[in-house]
């Protein structure tokens, strides 16, 4: 029913666009006054509709960036797809807007970028953080394929704030990508803890920290001020990693801190965490320690890490860390301006279930996805599943199958948080009865 709807707007948009000079209207308004006994205006409308029907999918499908996309996407996603097909080129390098589509909650625009002059890109094309859609928020991107024959990645983005674009001229603007990845998996600080003692200290104020997570983080700004340890004490590295430093370690308040020190964020990201003997991990609570994530006067990023764990229990532990680095950073200018349209309305139910720190008060079904509302989550995504809070969610149709297959991405905005759970293949909201989320079942 959406898509007659989707061809009819279309054929209106198309035959609205149509004029006609004065002088040819005049003479068939003459013509018809003395024939008016030959009139077949619904035959020739028919006519007229039923070609315009049949040439939009074949207009998308000649468009070669679209058709290739379909190639990539399954045919129910296509179906949903806006064809967009703008293109930017900087820096020697070609990025494509190829499609686009949004719900209630969140936007997905599918980008195709080429290099026209050597290899730069490759299947680990990552645009970091240095890209945004105007009017979203909470943005994410992945590649999607690769074809080495063209050397061409297409990204999907993922944006919050899909209902504020409807029918919205939105700008793409991408300035910077990052490309041959690397992944350095359990890396061992060679850090014996067990010598870990109690660690000088100085006051911090919570108020001047742009940001952070983990279990203790709402509890640390409830409290304003805290006590972190002295800048640049010792000067401590992970083997291979050159873009992170540990410039402090210690006890306080019967807790491991860790100060660490970023050099070359533009290359390199990751994180800490503690490893027993049987492969459990805990991660810490990280607090930025600068107050303005743009101000890049002093040229680093320093965190403090906090582990929830007292001296006794260090020895059952080894310091080791998640690392990813990338041997180029490529800076461009990449911007188009399109305009973003709407699949079907979602359906919304409310709820109350508590998982960990989050609390889902409502869920909402589109054919994008799932999406889940609430509030209080403290805890950071898991860096390597990305999963917040590992709540495990599925649609159940009215045939009682379940879908189960999404990508996942969070939008945690003082303290109200939105998940988003996007579908593989898009939902038929209609035909989905219900949501289960850890075992609760919520019924629409």
């Amino acid at each position: 029913m959406n898509n007659h709807k989707r061809i009819q707007e279309a054929i209106d948009s198309r035959l609205a666009s149509l004029s006609l000079d004065e002088g040819f209207i005049n003479k068939k308004a003459h013509r018809a006054e003395r024939q008016r006994a030959v009139r077949r205006p619904l035959a020739i409308a028919a006519v007229i509709c039923l070609c315009l029907a049949l040439a939009i999918p074949v207009m998308a499908a000649t468009i070669p960036s679209f058709n290739r996309l379909l190639s990539v996407v399954s045919p129910q996603i296509a179906q949903w797809l806006q064809p967009i097909a703008m293109v930017s080129e900087s820096n020697g390098i070609k990025m494509e807007v190829v499609a686009a589509m949004n719900d209630d909650d969140a936007a997905v625009v599918y980008v195709t970028m080429k290099d026209l002059t050597g290899r730069r890109i490759d299947r680990s094309v990552n645009l970091y953080d240095d890209y945004y859609i105007t009017g979203a928020t909470g943005f994410t991107s992945d590649v999607v394929d690769f074809d080495d024959k063209t050397g061409t990645a297409t990204l999907r983005i993922q944006a919050f704030g899909g209902s504020n674009l409807d029918g919205q001229k939105v700008t793409l603007h991408i300035r910077s990508f990052l490309s041959g990845k690397h992944v350095f998996n359990d890396v061992d600080s060679g850090i014996d803890l067990k010598n870990i003692g109690a660690a000088r200290t100085v006051d911090f104020d919570m108020n001047n920290s742009h940001g952070g997570g983990g279990d203790l983080y709402n509890d640390l700004r409830k409290q304003g001020k805290i006590k972190v340890l002295h800048n640049d004490a010792i000067k401590l590295t992970f083997p291979g990693i050159d873009f992170l430093e540990i410039t402090n370690i210690g006890m306080v308040d019967n807790h491991l801190h860790i100060k660490t020190k970023w050099t070359r964020e533009d290359v390199g990201h990751g994180c800490l965490y503690l490893a027993n003997a049987a492969g459990e991990k805990l991660y810490p609570t990280s607090i930025s320690l600068n107050s303005d994530p743009s101000d890049t006067s002093s040229g680093l990023r320093q965190e403090e890490d906090i582990f929830a764990i007292g001296p006794g229990d260090l020895t059952k532990y080894r310091l080791k860390g998640y690392f990813v680095s990338y041997d180029r950073h490529i800076k461009g200018d990449w911007q188009t301006i399109f305009k973003m349209e709407a699949v079907a309305k979602a359906k919304n139910a409310a709820c109350n279930i508590v998982k960990g720190s989050l609390k889902i008060d409502s869920i909402a079904v589109s054919p994008l996805g799932i999406t889940l509302q609430g509030s209080d989550r403290s805890g950071p995504p898991d860096p390597e599943t990305g999963d917040p809070e590992q709540v495990q969610v599925y649609a159940v149709t009215d045939s009682n199958s379940t879908i189960n297959k999404f990508d996942t991405s969070t939008f945690n905005e003082n303290g109200k948080v939105t998940i988003k759970y996007i579908a593989s293949s898009p939902l038929d909201s209609e035909k989905v009865k219900a949501v289960v989320i850890d075992g609760h079942k919520v019924e629409f």
